[in-house]
């Protein structure tokens, strides 16, 4: 068996690859991210349509509902029986492929040198696609995302590249993932951009560019060009008044959906703990989670004729889309079932993302407050799916902390342009708010809740472009051994025979003036050359174990070369203040 095994690389061979080579390695990416995106779509397909409707075919299209089960109401069990095949592919060879993905992934960047167990491939599509097909309640996002950096990562470790350009791939990959699964490139590209990369800059940016452009361009050759939702022309903008009035409305549903983010975020993890405090085996603690999954969506389906909350919810979203549910207690009987499938989903032991039940959340509280202010305000006359639109974009904003990356992929799912003014508004607004009551997101909890920090942003090391000579004291002598302590100084070089022997550094040690220098405690020291960073001098601190640094122009410690006197206190209170103004503390 395989198990979950992080396995070092000897650094010595480790090697920082050409850009070109970098590039190369970038399509490669994006090839295979674009070809593995098509199968896990048909895998998925295949096994909800062999279990759903007893055909064996990938033929499967999410954004239709699926027709009654030719099993009757023995549907119930399938998502049991699918919940223990997936427990077994997690417990016995992959246990990284439980839950949503995107949280491993940035595990792995920030917490285990960019190295993901290539076995996660495999486990995470058969598990996720098993989850899915069966009817669990989550999306394909999450398990493409982790499915492509998992392949990066493995390209990575097999062409032996450093670190940093380990962690590059595996962001290749995941932008990749989602370039290809939902026809959006410039979304694949924000994400990384938001939430994995390290380091942000020119070549970085391309490389991500290069892998998301082919995987799009293999999904569009595979997959098809279509936007993942389609929108009818009547229902973009409103039918009259002010064009500005889906703007100022997005203001509201903005904090509406901000709030309300933070109860489905809170609402995974406490059915992750609801589920975790149930004295029994994975095994039996999945099937109690998907039994009563299973007879949610079998008596929805009893009631309305559709299943609604099972997979990935496309067919619910298309159908608020097209303005076919306006019932607003219809909505909120949505809304609370989606969120009580998505939990007894993921919370108890199912593999598959959250972005798609974000989506749905979304659209559904878009079309329950479009319905709400043409039923409180009919003179607006405004068309409900603007808000779908807008409300699908904040919710991903909210949940994620990426509102770009949330305006963008909704835009280039819905191609529905008219709507970004409303969207950015919404994004602002609804992460806004979760980030007021809340200060992590749906991917950092899950890390937060083990012990592991994730950075929600990036910042320019400005440390690294700041050099001893900013931070050094010129208050200092070069005295001999023998002579007297002086006053008004912060450091005295005491030398001998030409040379500098050690350093007092009068802000830790007290010396009586009436005594030679050679009675007081000297500290050894190191010679720094101007220029050298304040990362550079910290480094160099901590490997000599010393406390003082001498700034010589020559790289010689005697009187005529010295041109100041750095200690290590000095460079950390500066790398203090400087991290401390960068982040606006």
């Amino acid at each position: 068996m395989i198990y979950d095994e992080v396995i070092e690389l000897d650094n010595s061979k480790l090697v920082s690859r050409s850009s070109g080579t970098v590039f190369l390695i970038s399509i490669v990416i994006g090839i295979l991210s674009g070809i593995f995106s098509w199968l896990f779509r048909l895998l998925i397909g295949f096994i909800h349509n062999a279990v759903f409707l007893g055909q064996f075919s990938t033929n499967y299209d999410a954004n239709q509902h699926t027709p009654e089960s030719y099993l009757g109401w023995l549907i119930i069990f399938a998502p049991v029986l699918g919940g223990i095949l997936v427990v077994y592919l997690v417990k016995n060879f992959a246990p990284q492929a439980k839950g949503h993905g995107v949280p491993e992934v940035m595990n792995a960047i920030y917490h285990k040198r960019g190295i993901i167990p290539g076995s996660v491939s495999i486990v995470k599509a058969l598990a996720s696609a098993i989850t899915i097909g069966t009817g669990g309640s989550l999306g394909r996002e999450g398990p493409i995302i982790q499915i492509s950096a998992a392949l990066s990562s493995t390209l990575g470790k097999w062409t032996r590249v450093s670190v940093s350009q380990r962690n590059l791939f595996i962001a290749c990959g995941a932008s990749s993932g989602i370039a290809a699964t939902f026809n959006a490139p410039l979304g694949g590209i924000l994400f990384s951009i938001e939430l994995l990369l390290i380091t942000i800059n020119s070549r970085t940016i391309l490389a991500v560019a290069v892998s998301t452009v082919i995987a799009a361009n293999v999904g569009h050759f595979l997959i098809g060009n279509e936007p993942a939702f389609s929108i009818p022309e009547l229902l973009k903008m409103p039918e009259h008044g002010p064009a500005f009035i889906p703007s100022l409305l997005s203001i509201p549903l903005g904090v509406l959906v901000g709030l309300f983010a933070i109860v489905f975020v809170r609402s995974i993890y406490f059915s992750e703990e609801v589920f975790e405090k149930i004295p029994v085996n994975d095994y039996v603690r999945h099937m109690i989670g998907t039994l009563v999954l299973g007879i949610m969506f079998y008596s929805i389906h009893t009631y309305t004729g559709n299943y609604y909350v099972q997979g990935v919810g496309y067919a619910t979203i298309q159908d608020v889309l097209m303005n076919m549910i306006q019932d607003p207690l219809f909505l909120v009987f949505l809304i609370i079932a989606k969120i009580l499938a998505t939990g007894l989903t993921i919370g108890s032991g199912g593999s598959g993302g959250v972005f798609s039940p974000s989506l749905f959340l979304g659209a559904v509280t878009g079309a329950l407050f479009g319905n709400l202010v043409n039923m409180l305000f009919p003179e607006l006359n405004v068309s409900p799916v603007i808000f779908v639109v807008v409300s699908m974009a904040a919710m991903v904003s909210a949940t994620t902390s990426a509102p770009l990356t949330a305006a963008i992929i909704i835009y280039e799912m819905t191609l529905d342009y008219q709507a970004v003014l409303p969207i950015m508004i919404g994004v602002s607004i609804a992460y806004a708010v979760r980030r007021h009551f809340m200060t992590g997101d749906i991917y950092t909890l899950k890390l937060n809740r083990r012990g592991f920090m994730v950075p929600e942003g990036l910042v320019s090391d400005l440390k690294s472009h700041m050099a001893v000579d900013d931070v050094m004291s010129k208050s200092f002598q070069v005295l001999s051994g023998e002579d007297q302590a002086p006053e008004d100084v912060e450091f005295i070089c005491v030398e001998e025979d030409g040379r500098v022997k050690g350093v007092i550094d009068l802000s830790h040690d007290h010396i009586r003036s009436d005594r030679p220098l050679d009675d007081f405690k000297q500290r050894s020291y190191i010679v720094l050359e101007p220029g050298t960073t304040l990362t550079g001098a910290a480094k160099r601190f901590h490997m000599s174990r010393c406390t003082i640094g001498l700034v010589s122009t020559t790289g010689a410690a005697d009187e005529e070369s010295i041109i100041g006197v750095v200690s290590n206190s000095l460079v950390a209170h500066a790398i203090a203040d400087v991290t401390a103004t960068l982040k606006g503390d």
